[in-house]
C-alpha cells in the first residue's frame, strides 16, 4: 500500500471513532455498515498499482510463465513518480489537524491538465455549453480565461458519498489517487517511447484509460443511462466494476501515438479525455446523444486518447486497421467481449507518423464535438476549431487510420509455451480453439431479397426479420442462429442415437453407450464454443414477440406442466439446455473423458429435448445454453451475486420438497442398474421377516416398473466403477432469469417458491404481490402434450390472452397507473377461463388445470447487480428492468413418479 493510501485508511478509522461520538453508536455502526461494501474494494484497489481482479491480459514481449509480471515494475514506477513530484503525488494528512473532507473532485487529474500548457502559462478553459439569454433575448457567450489546473475539470462532491451530514471522500482521496500515481507514469512513459518502460506500462496505462473513461460526469452519466435509478453510493460501485470492462477489447487493438510537433496548433484537452470515433455513423446519429459514444465494440471504432499536447494516442482494430473496406463498420467485432483474457504485444506500438496543422484541426473538431461542456488549450485561438475546419467523418477516418505498412506484427495466431510445459494459443481475434468453425457458415455473397430466407437463421423472410434493422442491431449472418443450433442437436440426437420411427425408445435404453454419451457431448460443446456471443443470437426485445424466460428446472419430469403449459399463451418459451458442459469439468467428472457416470443423466437429457422437438421445430420454445458456460467471466460474476444474495438464506422444508422428489426418483431408478443378487440383498435387509418367494417377487416387480419407465437405463452394471451416477438438475437462477428476460424483453415465469420470494426480495420490485383481487390467481386448463399446446396457441382463446399479457408488459413500461394494469388482469382472467375450449385433447391426463398469479410493480423488478450483467455481457441498448413476471401452480398436488409408491 502506498503513503498516501496507508494515511488515507488510518484517517478514515479516525473518522470512525470520531462520526461515532459525535453521531452516536447507532447511526455510526449503520453507516460503516452501508459503506463498507463501498469501502473495502477502495482501499484494496489501493493497495495495487493495476486493479484487475483477475487476469485479464498478458503482455508477449518477454518469455511467457504462468506467474504475471510487471507488479514490482509498476510499483517502482509509481515509488519514482513520487520522487518526482512528491508535492502533486503524496499528501498525508496532517497529524495536528484532521484534513477536511475532498470535495472538489477534479474528473480530469491536474498532472494530465499540466500536460497541455505552452511554456508554462496556464491552460485556456471555455465553457462550451449552449449560451444563457439576457432579458433580451440575446445570448450570454462564454468568454475563454486563464485558469490554473486547480481551478479546471472539477465538479463538487462528483464522488462523494454521504450519511447525515458526515461525507466520505474515499474515492477521491484513496481510489483515484492510486489511480492517477500510475496512469502519470504510464503516460509519461507512451510519451517517451523508450521501450523497457513502454513494456512495464502497458497494463497499467489500459487501466487508466478505463477509469478515466467512467469517471468524468459524461461518463458517470453514461452508468446512469445503463441502470435503474441508483443512489450516489450504488453508482460510485458501479462505475468500480465497470471501469475494468474495456481492457480486453483495447489490449487486442494496434496502438498508434501520433506527433503534433509540425503542427502550429496543438491538441485540446476536454472533459472527457478519453472518446470513440466511427466513421459508419452519420454525425447526428442518434446513438451519439449525450451521454452516448460510438460502442468499442464495433469493428470501425477507434478510440483517442491525447497524452498531452504533442501527442495522441489512437486504439483500432485491427481487421479494420488492415483492410477498412472489408469490414461494416457499424457490425460487432468477431470476438468483441467486455472483460476476459488477452494476449498483448507490447512491442508492438507504432509511432513515427506527424500530423500537420488541418491533421490536428480535424481531430480537435471531433473532440470538441465529444465534449459534454468544458475544453481546454494551452492558447486562446486553438479552442475554434471549426472557425477553419468541419468534422468530416471521411478525412478524419483517413487521418486516425494507421500505416498498413506498420501493422505486419498485428494480427495473426499466437502459440505460447509455458515453463510447466503446458502450452495455449491465441487466434488473430482472441479466441483459444478452433471449436468456432463447426459452427461457421458462409453469409450471402449478394444482398437477400425480402422474400428470401432470412440470413440470420430465424423462421422469417427477410423483409420480416433484419431487412429494416441497421447492421449493429441485427444477428449474426457468419455463424449458426439459436434456432439452427437447436435442430442441429435434434439431429445429432437422432443420428448418433440411431434413431428410426421402426425403433422403440426401450432400444435406446438398453444400448445407450459410453461412445454415444461421449459423442454427443462433444457435439452439445461444439455447437456452443467458448467465447460465443449469446446476446447477439438472442431475440430482440421490441420486434413484436411476446417471450417468456421459464426460471426453473429443465427436467423431463417436469417439463410438460412447467413449459408445454405456457406455449399457448406466449410466442416463445426461452429455455435453459439440462445438458453439461464438459469443457468446464475435470476429466473425472467430465461425460467425455468418464462417461459411464452420467449415462442415466444423460437418457434424462435427451429425454427433454426430444419432448420439446415439435415445439422447437415451430420456433415456440428455443433452448439456451447456461451464459456462464460460455464465458468464465460472466460465470465468476453471476456466481458471485448469487452468493452474496443467498449468504444468509436456508432453503425452508417446504421449498426442499419441490427438488427433494426429483432426488428420490432419481435413486429409486439407479437401483435399477444393480444385478439381481444386489438387489435381492438389499431387499432381504429391508424387509428379513419375508420369505424368499415374497423377495424374488419384489425384484421382479422393481425389473417391470423399469421396463414402463422411459426415463430408466435399462443397463445392468457389473462394474462396481460404473455404479457412481452423476444427477444433476440444472436451473435457471435468478440472475440469469433476469440477464436473460432483460436481453430479450420477456416475462419471467416460475413455480419455485424459493425463486419467486427471491425475485421480489432481491430486486426494487415494490408491493409486487399485493393481496388485491385483480393480483390473485387466475385458473386456465392447460396442456401437457406438445402437439395439443401448438393446437391451443393457433385459437383464437390463446390469441387473446397473449394481446392481454403483451398489454400488461407495455402497460408497465408506459408505469400506467394501478387501475389500468387491474383491468387488464381482470381481462386476462376472462381470456384464460375459457383458454383451449373447443380443441380436442388427445388424452385427457395430458391437460392439468392451474393457476397464474402476475405481478407487476410499479418500478419493474430492478437489480443493480444483475444490470452490471447486462451491461458487461449483453446488448448494447437492453432494457433496465423486467416488467412482468407470473407464478405457476398446479391446482391440487402435482403429479409426482413416486406419489404411489411412498415405500
Amino acid at each position: 500500500m502506498s503513503n498516501h493510501s496507508l494515511g488515507g485508511a488510518l484517517n478514515f478509522k479516525k473518522k470512525q471513532q470520531k462520526e461515532r461520538w459525535t453521531l452516536g453508536e447507532e447511526k455510526a455502526d449503520q453507516f460503516i455498515r452501508e459503506h463498507r461494501a463501498l469501502l473495502e474494494p477502495i482501499i484494496a484497489a489501493a493497495r495495487r498499482p493495476a486493479p484487475w481482479s483477475k487476469p485479464m491480459y498478458t503482455s508477449m514481449a518477454r518469455p511467457m510463465s504462468r506467474q504475471r509480471n510487471g507488479w514490482r515494475a509498476i510499483s517502482n514506477d509509481v515509488r519514482a513518480a513520487r520522487e518526482a513530484d512528491p508535492i502533486t503525488m503524496t499528501r498525508t494528512p496532517s497529524p495536528v489537524r484532521p484534513q477536511g473532507p475532498s470535495r472538489e473532485n477534479h474528473y480530469v487529474p491536474e498532472w494530465y491538465q499540466r500536460g497541455f500548457r505552452v511554456a508554462g502559462a496556464d491552460n485556456w478553459f471555455l465553457d462550451i455549453s449552449p449560451p444563457r439569454p439576457r432579458p433580451d433575448g440575446t445570448p450570454i457567450l462564454a468568454r475563454p480565461r486563464q485558469r490554473p489546473p486547480k481551478a479546471c475539470f472539477w465538479q463538487n462532491d462528483l464522488y462523494v458519498t454521504r450519511f447525515g451530514e458526515y461525507l466520505n471522500d474515499q474515492i477521491e482521496t484513496v481510489l483515484f489517487q492510486g489511480i492517477d500515481d500510475y496512469g502519470a507514469a504510464a503516460v509519461r512513459a507512451f510519451i517517451g517511447g523508450d521501450v523497457v518502460q513502454v513494456h512495464d506500462q502497458y497494463q497499467p496505462m489500459l487501466a487508466y484509460l478505463g477509469a478515466q473513461k467512467l469517471r468524468t460526469p459524461k461518463g458517470l452519466d453514461w452508468i446512469r443511462s445503463r441502470y435503474p435509478a441508483l443512489s450516489q453510493l450504488e453508482l460510485m460501485r458501479e462505475m468500480q466494476h465497470l471501469r475494468q470492462m474495456f481492457g480486453t477489447l483495447w489490449a487486442e487493438c494496434a496502438h498508434e501515438v501520433v506527433s503534433a510537433e509540425d503542427s502550429a496548433v496543438k491538441f485540446l484537452i476536454t472533459d472527457h479525455p478519453v472518446t470513440t470515433f466511427n466513421a459508419g455513423l452519420p454525425l447526428d446519429a442518434s446513438l451519439l446523444d449525450y451521454p452516448n459514444e460510438a460502442p468499442i465494440t464495433w469493428n470501425g471504432t477507434q478510440t483517442l486518447f491525447p497524452l498531452d499536447a504533442e501527442h495522441l494516442l489512437i486504439l483500432t482494430h485491427v481487421p479494420y486497421a488492415k483492410d477498412s473496406g472489408s469490414v461494416e463498420l457499424t457490425a460487432k467485432r468477431i470476438n468483441a467481449r467486455y472483460f476476459g483474457h488477452t494476449m498483448l504485444r507490447t512491442d508492438t506500438l507504432i509511432r513515427g507518423r506527424r500530423f500537420d496543422t488541418d491533421a490536428v484541426l480535424a481531430v480537435n473538431a471531433w473532440l470538441k464535438t465529444r465534449a459534454h461542456r468544458y475544453i481546454a488549450a494551452g492558447d486562446r485561438e486553438w479552442l475554434y476549431p471549426e472557425r477553419t475546419t468541419t468534422v468530416d467523418p471521411e478525412t478524419l477516418a483517413r487521418l486516425l487510420l494507421p500505416l498498413k505498412r506498420e501493422l505486419w506484427r498485428h494480427g495473426g495466431e499466437i502459440h505460447i509455451g509455458y515453463k510447466d510445459g503446458t502450452f495455449g494459443y491465441r487466434d488473430a481475434y482472441g479466441r483459444t480453439s478452433h471449436e468456432h468453425e463447426f459452427v461457421a457458415k458462409e453469409p450471402p455473397a449478394a444482398p437477400p431479397g425480402p422474400a428470401d430466407r432470412c440470413p440470420c437463421g430465424a423462421k422469417a423472410t427477410f423483409g420480416a426479420c433484419c431487412a429494416s434493422l441497421p447492421p449493429w442491431e441485427r444477428p449474426p449472418w457468419d455463424v449458426l442462429s439459436l434456432r439452427e443450433r437447436n435442430l442441429g442437436f435434434l439431429r445429432a440426437i437422432g443420428g448418433v442415437l440411431e434413431l428410426t420411427e421402426e425403433d422403440s425408445w426401450q432400444k435406446v435404453q438398453r444400448t445407450l453407450s459410453d461412445e454415444q454419451v461421449a459423442r454427443l457431448h462433444r457435439i452439445s460443446r461444439g455447437l456452443w464454443p467458448e467465447g460465443t456471443d449469446l446476446a447477439a443470437m438472442l431475440p430482440r426485445p421490441g420486434d413484436g414477440g411476446l417471450r417468456a424466460i421459464y426460471m426453473g428446472p429443465s427436467d423431463p419430469r417436469t417439463a410438460g406442466e412447467s413449459i408445454m403449459s405456457l406455449v399457448p399463451l406466449f410466442d416463445q418459451v426461452l429455455v435453459m439446455d439440462p445438458v453439461l458442459a464438459s469443457r468446464n469439468l475435470r476429466p473425472e467428472y467430465s461425460p467425455v473423458d468418464s462417461p459411464a457416470q452420467h449415462k442415466q443423466q444423460f437418457l434424462k437429457n435427451i429425454m427433454f429435448w426430444l419432448m420439446l422437438e415439435p415445439l422447437i421445430c415451430a420456433g415456440k420454445v428455443l433452448v439456451f445454453p447456461d451464459p456462464g458456460d460460455l464465458s468464465p467471466e460472466f460465470e465468476y460474476a453471476m456466481r458471485t451475486m448469487a452468493m452474496e444474495r443467498t449468504a444468509q438464506w436456508c432453503l425452508e422444508p417446504q421449498q426442499l420438497d419441490e427438488f427433494r422428489w426429483l432426488l428420490r426418483d432419481d435413486v429409486k431408478r439407479s437401483m435399477l442398474q444393480l444385478p439381481d443378487r444386489v438387489l435381492l440383498s438389499l431387499v432381504k435387509d429391508a424387509a428379513p421377516d419375508q420369505g424368499e418367494e415374497h423377495h424374488l417377487g419384489a425384484v421382479a416387480y422393481m425389473r417391470r416398473q423399469g421396463e414402463e419407465d422411459p426415463m430408466a437405463l435399462l443397463q445392468v452394471l457389473e462394474d462396481e466403477k460404473t455404479l457412481d451416477q452423476m444427477f444433476v438438475v440444472r436451473c435457471v437462477n435468478l440472475e440469469v432469469a433476469l440477464f436473460m428476460a432483460q436481453s430479450t424483453g420477456a416475462a419471467v415465469v416460475t413455480d419455485v417458491r424459493a425463486l419467486w420470494d427471491h425475485l421480489h426480495l432481491h430486486t426494487r420490485a415494490e408491493q409486487a404481490t399485493a393481496p388485491a383481487p385483480t393480483y390473485g390467481q387466475i385458473a386456465l386448463n392447460a396442456p401437457l402434450n406438445p402437439f395439443d399446446a401448438l393446437a391451443v396457441y393457433a385459437t383464437e382463446g390463446a390469441a387473446a390472452v397473449r394481446t392481454v399479457l403483451d398489454g400488461l408488459l407495455t402497460t408497465a413500461d408506459a408505469e400506467t397507473n394501478s387501475s389500468a394494469i387491474s383491468d387488464l388482469v381482470e381481462n386476462l382472467r376472462a381470456s384464460c377461463a375459457v383458454l383451449g375450449q373447443g380443441v380436442p385433447i388427445t388424452r385427457e391426463e395430458l391437460q392439468v388445470a392451474m393457476h397464474l398469479t402476475p405481478s407487476v410493480p410499479p418500478s419493474g423488478f430492478e437489480s443493480p447487480t444483475v444490470q452490471r450483467l447486462v451491461v458487461a455481457f449483453g446488448r448494447e441498448r437492453a432494457p433496465v428492468t423486467v416488467r412482468l413476471a407470473l407464478f405457476r401452480r398446479t391446482f391440487g398436488n402435482a403429479p409426482r413418479v413416486d406419489d404411489d409408491d411412498p415405500d
